[in-house]
């Protein structure tokens, strides 16, 4: 298990999700030992497996832990998202284009400061209706740009006709 409290760049499991309700306000710290996957204003229904037909969606959830900050407490993390079909078809239909996304000062809400205890979440849904049917391996690589530190964590899913 990771240790979480030890200041390094760190990640939760990537979570692939059936759905992410959203909640009216967050749980009591009772309601939540009953709800583990509900965070803040949102609950995320884990999916049971990871074969997906073309008409569904890949919902994937993580929070990232120990980002360095600048002087607002805010990070810059950069969150690179890669799809690798296995085996590849060919080396040109090995990966699509990378998906990016940035969390920083210019992104992040004025209100948001990691000190006040804001979690740092990344999630991204992506349909699958463009991808050919088959196995694939799902590279999520996160960058804080402030430290110069870079983890990598990676998911495999199976997209079917139906």
């Amino acid at each position: 298990m990771p240790d979480f409290w030890n200041g390094e760049l760190a990640t939760s499991s990537v979570i692939v999700a059936q759905r992410i309700d959203p909640l009216p306000a967050p749980l009591t710290p009772q309601q939540q030992a009953d709800r583990p996957y509900a965070l803040g204003e949102m609950e995320i229904v884990p999916a049971l497996e990871t074969k997906f037909t073309k008409k569904s969606e890949l919902s994937t959830f993580m929070l990232i832990y120990n980002p360095k900050v600048d002087s607002t407490n805010k990070p810059d993390v950069q969150r690179r998202i890669h799809f690798y079909q296995k085996p590849p078809v060919s080396r040109r239909s090995s990966s699509t284009r990378p998906i990016r996304r940035t969390c920083n000062a210019q992104t992040l809400p004025p209100q948001f400061d990691l000190a006040a205890g804001h979690q740092l979440q990344s999630g991204q849904a992506v349909p699958l209706a463009s991808f050919p049917e088959g196995d694939y391996r799902l590279e999520i690589k996160v960058t804080d740009k402030i430290a110069n530190k870079t983890l990598t964590r990676e998911i495999s899913f199976t997209v079917s006709p139906s």
